[in-house]
């Protein structure tokens, strides 16, 4: 899957230490709705329990909340680590609610650089969750840790962790590459605000394992980040912007073989994506390729769909679980 990975670190540079014994795990879970709309869960769990859990993105049905379902089966209180890639609602919907249950003073909120200047043009609750969070930012009582994100920059800045096993570290990593600052600034400058273009893209990495998150990120924003810095494997690749067109240049950012690529869905008006040519290309560099949706949108008779992938760090293994109207494309 990947290259074995062990080394010693310096400690001492860590907010939080977690040793533990046998297992390292990473449960991905990659949400998918019917029609529209995205949430990514991962938790990390040493020797059993959830020691790290993080969500990107939000979106829940009416009456479907994939994301709650699987935080209160898991027993999860708080989470450690949100992230809000962009302000569309198919990545918002329901996000002020996972805030106010789920985030406490020891959370990390990232949301990317420049996203409220143009609120106005976003959906109504997109509206009220920028306005909840400015909230969040000026009253003591709510005073909860949101910071922006741009390229390279270290998301566990603020919250570092590394999981220990006698003398080797596994330290948590999570590096964002867009959105670009230069994109947002020549917007700015010239009253612009394309909300794809303001899209965080990070990659996640614990031992060897590294899994890009890319929200809605599309070619413009791509094409400005330098290859070197994303090496050769990828475990895990959220596929951007639910397999449109714009999203073919993140083929060519110097990656050449992934375990594991997927795609959410999105059918609202002439859209049907994930698109099969673009979906065609990311099989031959992926062992697995899923979406969160059947090629055969006719045949779905649920509302959603999920593909779990579980990663043992230690062993260098992992497995594929889906749900829902998930399946395997390849």
């Amino acid at each position: 899957m990947y290259r074995g990975y062990s080394f010693k670190t310096d400690l001492s540079r860590y907010k939080q230490l977690v040793f533990f014994e046998k297992n390292l795990i990473v449960e991905t879970y990659i949400i998918g709705y019917k029609k529209e709309g995205e949430t990514i869960l991962f938790l990390i769990r040493a020797d059993g329990g959830v020691s790290f859990a993080g969500m990107v993105d939000c979106f829940r049905m009416d009456d479907i909340n994939k994301a709650t379902d699987i935080l209160k089966k898991e027993n999860i209180q708080e989470l450690d680590f949100i992230c809000w890639t962009h302000p569309d609602l198919d990545h918002s919907k329901g996000l002020k609610d996972i805030i106010t249950d789920y985030a406490s003073k020891k959370t990390s909120i990232w949301i990317p650089e420049g996203i409220d200047t143009r609120e106005v043009t976003c959906s109504e609750e997109v509206r009220e969750l920028f306005g909840y969070l400015k909230q969040c930012s000026i009253r003591r009582d709510t005073d909860l840790n949101i910071y922006s994100a741009s390229d390279k920059k270290d998301l566990m800045y603020y919250n570092s962790i590394c999981f220990q096993k006698d003398i080797n570290s596994y330290p948590l990593e999570m590096v964002s590459y867009a959105p670009s600052s230069k994109i947002i600034r020549k917007q700015t400058y010239m009253d612009k605000f394309i909300k794809n273009d303001r899209s965080i893209f990070f990659v996640l990495a614990l031992g060897d394992m590294r899994i890009f998150l890319t929200g809605d990120i599309e070619d413009a924003s791509i094409e400005k980040i330098p290859e070197s810095f994303l090496g050769e494997h990828v475990h895990i690749i959220k596929i951007p912007h639910h397999g449109s067109d714009g999203s073919e240049k993140m083929l060519e950012l110097g990656w050449d073989s992934c375990d594991i690529a997927c795609s959410t869905v999105y059918r609202k008006g002439c859209s049907n994506l994930p698109s099969k040519d673009i979906m065609d290309r990311y099989a031959e560099n992926s062992q697995y390729l899923y979406c969160t949706g059947n090629k055969n949108k006719e045949k779905e008779v649920n509302g959603y769909g999920i593909v779990k992938i579980i990663t043992n760090i230690l062993e260098n293994s992992f497995s594929i679980e889906i749900e829902g109207n998930a399946e395997s494309w390849k």
